[in-house]
């Protein structure tokens, strides 16, 4: 079986089969102190981070179906536990690092499937697959039935009905949010968050709107949420001031605090 670590780890393998060990904890000591050091004992331990999975969360081909991500994903929340691990890990205690590194590998993972359950996190093959059907679906000015879709992708009837149902359900912070007033202008979603500072890049991803908007109710007063309302119904802040007899600063800083309340969620 050809050997899968890069030639100078082979090299130092060879010269000390212990050289990346964690069961020494001379190396653990090591690796809080070099990042390079650390880097090469992560690839070497990897099967630590599969193991974690395997035993305690699932078989990655199941996580990867029922959560739409992919195993690099995975392997980066593992590899994640496993750093937080080595900087936590106390070699003074005399417990044996593989067992404190499970804990926090699978913790990583779960967090993750557990926080990003209202977030759809689309592989590349399935995003691409999504936006083949929206384009027949362009040309054609109609959804044609899954039977003839999947001979026209020639992909399985399975997958088709999947990706319909993602697709379905996938709102990007850049579409209009439906306004009572058809003649108001339409809002987005980003709009609510644009005026915020310190809302990063990342927020600009697929999410479901009306599940964001419900995690952020509970914790916003009667008056909060009518300005919410009024400002997704297509109100502008000078408009929402007066409806509710407040400043402008006021309508201000209730989004603002919207604005963080989303950013939390969706990080």
């Amino acid at each position: 079986m050809e050997n899968k670590f890069p030639e100078y780890i082979q090299r130092n393998l060879s010269k000390n089969k212990d050289y990346y060990s964690l069961d020494i904890m001379d190396n653990i000591m090591r690796c809080k102190q070099d990042d390079d050091y650390l880097g090469e004992v992560l690839i070497v331990n990897e099967n630590l981070i599969w193991h974690s999975v395997h035993k305690y969360i699932g078989k990655p081909e199941v996580i990867i179906k029922n959560n739409c991500i992919d195993k690099d994903d995975i392997l980066q929340l593992g590899r994640f536990g496993f750093i937080k691990s080595i900087k936590a890990f106390d070699v003074s205690r005399g417990v044996k690092f593989s067992s404190f590194a499970v804990t926090a590998i699978v913790r990583e993972i779960r967090c993750f499937l557990r926080d990003s359950a209202s977030i759809i996190r689309l592989t590349r093959t399935a995003n691409e697959l999504i936006n083949k059907i929206n384009r027949i679906e362009q040309e054609l000015g109609y959804l044609p039935p899954i039977s003839d879709l999947a001979e026209l992708l020639n992909e399985d009837k399975e997958k088709i009905t999947r990706a319909i149902q993602i697709g379905q359900s996938v709102k990007y912070l850049d579409e209009p949010i439906k306004a009572k007033d058809p003649h108001s202008s339409q809002m987005t979603l980003f709009d609510l968050i644009d005026d915020s500072e310190g809302v990063e890049q990342e927020v600009i991803d697929r999410v479901y709107v009306e599940s964001l908007l419900s995690k952020v109710r509970h914790a916003l007063s009667e008056k909060e949420l009518r300005v919410l309302r009024h400002r997704i119904d297509g109100l502008n802040q000078s408009q929402t001031a007066v409806k509710e007899n407040i400043s402008q600063m006021s309508v201000s800083r209730i989004m603002k605090k919207v604005a963080k309340l989303l950013h939390e969620q969706v990080h």
